[in-house]
């Protein structure tokens, strides 16, 4: 087994024990990616078959409103990507593109979601995987909306510093909804 799906079942099988089986069945619906800086995974309004795990890399999610871009959240290494929409067989809300080259491991929904029923193993193992990326929307929807702008500045600072070396200042200012002026001033202070 690659040594990156090996990382990637052990990461969301750590509530779990999966027979060998379990993780061959698993595998064999993963795949790695090696994509550059500004690649499109998902576009808003489309559907979309693939759920994604950052191995290395930066990701972005954003949706257009009056036609400009408006950052939802970033994601790095060890995080999960997608539209839980795409799951539903409904269409992504946003697009997520990729910040930087990266390797990733796409998981076909489509084709894991039939192996759920017959194996409990695999519906847990993605039921893990599922919770994960709740979670971690979950921190986006609080942060962005129960937080003022420096609020959210500071604590993107204490606990993601590595966005400002690796996510564009613009991106990061839509992200925290300022002016990319505003997040200079901020950063000066």
């Amino acid at each position: 087994m690659d040594i990156r799906f090996k990382n990637f079942i052990d990461h969301f099988a750590v509530e779990q024990e999966l027979t060998d089986e379990t993780k061959a069945e698993i595998c064999n619906h993963l795949s790695i990616l090696q994509l550059n800086k500004k690649h499109v995974l998902i576009k808003e309004n489309q559907y979309h078959d693939f759920a994604y795990f950052v191995n290395k890399g930066a990701v972005r999610s954003y949706y257009l409103k009056d036609g400009v871009e408006v950052n939802t959240w970033f994601a790095l290494e060890n995080d999960m990507v997608g539209s839980l929409q795409n799951f539903k067989n409904c269409p992504s809300r946003t697009t997520i593109e990729l910040v930087e080259n990266s390797s990733l491991i796409s998981i076909n929904l489509k084709q894991i979601k039939p192996l759920m029923l017959r194996n409990v193993q695999i519906a847990n193992f993605i039921n893990a995987i599922i919770e994960e990326y709740a979670l971690f929307l979950e921190d986006k929807v609080y942060f962005s909306q129960m937080m003022s702008s420096m609020d959210k500045y500071l604590v993107l600072l204490e606990q993601d510093p590595q966005l400002f070396q690796r996510i564009p200042l613009t991106y990061i200012a839509s992200f925290l909804g300022i002016s990319r002026e505003t997040l200079s001033r901020l950063r000066g202070k």
